[in-house]
């Protein structure tokens, strides 16, 4: 990060000598900010940039860890210095933990919605759009940890009953954000009737002051007869 600070630094003091002196003189603040405000984006930039992929990196890093640990754990089964029992729960706990630890690490790629779950975004209020895709990009990542638990079953890495032990766990998760989820669509609804009855009693408002209006205007017959036109001519 320092040698790019280093050259946008340099770039800067070369275009200077550059730079009219008239162009100068009227816009020298704004000049002498420039670089200021450059470094401060690189500098957000390397800082989003080095903490993700210092997540990544420790989520690798307990993959890893978890590998190893099954296959020692295999090893010492194999060499009878443990039981199935003792065998079959490190195996269980080791391999539930990696299709958690996968999740994570897929969560960090981009997360491309479904068509349907794109228009429920498109439905609602600016200001619940990004409560409403957090859920939906959360509720994409629990069902790709449901298929991670499945090949991990059917590739026999976890019996039966902890696939079905972590499977009634994300379902539940899954059941949680879907209830949230439509919690939002209903609140955006009854807000949309909400404004429609607001809209309905101020036009019934208008009205009856436009009403009151006429009744408390005396009118020339030629002029009851122009709004007897009026009222009766169509709309368009």
């Amino acid at each position: 990060m320092t040698p790019a600070i280093i050259i946008i630094a340099i770039l800067f003091i070369i275009t200077i000598f550059f730079i009219p002196k008239d162009i100068m003189q009227k816009y020298r603040l704004i000049i002498l900010l420039a670089p200021i405000f450059l470094i401060a984006i690189a500098l957000f930039v390397a800082f989003f940039v080095f903490n993700r992929k210092g997540k990544i990196d420790i989520l690798q890093e307990g993959r890893k860890k978890a590998i190893i640990e099954l296959k020692e754990a295999e090893k010492q089964f194999l060499q009878h210095k443990i039981d199935k029992k003792t065998f079959d729960s490190i195996s269980q706990e080791k391999n539930t933990a990696l299709i958690k630890t996968e999740s994570e690490i897929d969560s960090f790629k981009k997360i491309n919605l479904p068509s349907e779950d794109i228009k429920k975004i498109e439905l609602v209020s600016s200001s619940k759009k990004k409560i409403l895709l957090g859920l939906l990009e959360e509720k994409q990542l629990k069902v790709h940890e449901l298929k991670l638990s499945e090949q991990s079953y059917l590739k026999r890495k976890i019996d039966e009953n902890t696939f079905q032990n972590i499977a009634s766990n994300i379902k539940k998760e899954i059941i949680s954000i879907d209830a949230q989820i439509k919690a939002i669509q209903e609140s955006e609804e009854i807000d949309k009737l909400k404004e429609q009855l607001k809209e309905g009693a101020r036009e019934i408002t208008r009205q009856k002051r436009a009403s009151a209006t006429r009744e408390n205007t005396t009118m020339s017959p030629k002029e009851e007869l122009e709004e007897e036109i009026f009222e009766q001519a169509p709309r368009f």
